[in-house]
């Protein structure tokens, strides 16, 4: 029996998040790893709490086989860090401010491809 297709892309999602780092331009340091994205916020995971109320400039790198580009460039400021279910990561909610319309489309393109915040 196939599997289904939000299934499929489910899977995919889980295989490619591992890929998608969002950086803190300002310090070079990895806020975490990409759990789900729309054009208006971001959830990552990191290992360590992220500073609620404070806006960080980021960089999400992308893999080199995705839109054709390595990078996005945003501002986006945290809402909340707090423990994940797994006890190794923090789970933080940002609020994002893209505005060059070419990034917006790439993250429209990302939550297609790799079915974020679908599930």
């Amino acid at each position: 029996m196939r599997p289904h297709h939000a299934d499929q892309r489910s899977q995919k999602r889980r295989n490619t998040i591992y890929y998608l780092e969002v950086y803190d331009l300002d310090s070079g340091q990895l806020l975490g790893r990409l759990a789900d994205i729309t054009v208006q916020g971001m959830l990552l995971l990191s290992e360590s709490p992220i500073v609620p109320e404070h806006t960080y400039k980021c960089r999400m790198v992308l893999p080199a086989e995705i839109l054709g580009r390595g990078n996005i460039l945003f501002d986006a400021t945290c809402m909340w860090s707090r423990k994940a279910l797994n006890e190794d990561f923090f789970e933080a909610g940002f609020r994002s401010l893209i505005a060059d319309p070419g990034d917006i489309d790439a993250i429209e393109m990302l939550i297609q491809r790799f079915a974020f915040n679908d599930l």
